[in-house]
This record gives structure tokens, sequence and C-alpha cells, in this order.
């Protein structure tokens, strides 16, 4: 299952959910983890404050994944990144001396979505 988050604290429900789900305590997760139960109580109540190394510990002790997602807007057009060779005389893409190219078009910041596997049996 995938459940798309745009605000850290979307992600309080679903990690204490799945590790419910796996049937742990805070204390048993924070020993996986090795971190103390205090912590993994923290993070379950401030998901938003935590290090991405403990986020991924955590989620890699239940069986989930982390996943950017970058929408269509947000990815470089093909060659864009390309650096030109020396000497290059000026094309549509890159401008004469003295002149300014035209300013990219906005875009959506990447969404992060986490990957909670599926319970047996369900649907």
């Amino acid at each position: 299952m995938n459940y798309p988050l745009r605000l850290p604290d979307q992600l309080r429900p679903h990690l204490r959910a799945l590790r419910k789900r796996h049937g742990l305590t805070q204390a048993q997760l924070g020993a996986l983890v090795g971190v103390k139960q205090a912590r993994i109580a923290e993070i379950e109540a401030n998901p938003g404050a935590v290090s991405l190394d403990q986020l991924t510990r955590v989620l890699a002790a239940l069986g989930g994944t982390l996943h950017l997602h970058a929408t269509e807007a947000t990815q470089p057009a093909a060659g864009a990144d390309a650096p030109k060779p020396r000497g290059a005389k000026p094309t549509a893409k890159t401008p004469a001396k003295g002149r300014t190219a035209a300013k990219p078009a906005r875009s959506e910041p990447a969404r992060v979505a986490v990957v909670i596997p599926a319970k047996k049996g369900t649907w």
C-alpha cells in the first residue's frame, strides 16, 4: 500500500499502526533500531523532528520503505543538465552574450511516500 504524505504529522498514525501490526511494543521496536523506548515514543509523537537516518531505520525494522516521487514538472528536460562544449555557438537553449535566458517555470516540490507492506489476507 502507498500512503502519499505532504506533512510530517501525517506519518504519525502510520508509524504507530505499522508497529502494532507487527505486534511490537515501543520498547521492542527500540531494541531493533538501537534506541530506547522513549525515543520511539518521541518519533511516533513528532515524526517531523526525527532524523532521516532514524526514520529509515524505524521503517526498515517495520518492513516499510521511503520513496521520493518527483512529479513530471520537477524533472529536468532531457539533456538540460548536460555540459555545453567549449566554444559552442549560442542556440535557442543558450542565450547570446548580454542576453538572459527566460526564467524556468515554477514547479511543485517532490513528494515523499511511505510504502507499507500489505498485511497477508487483506485486499
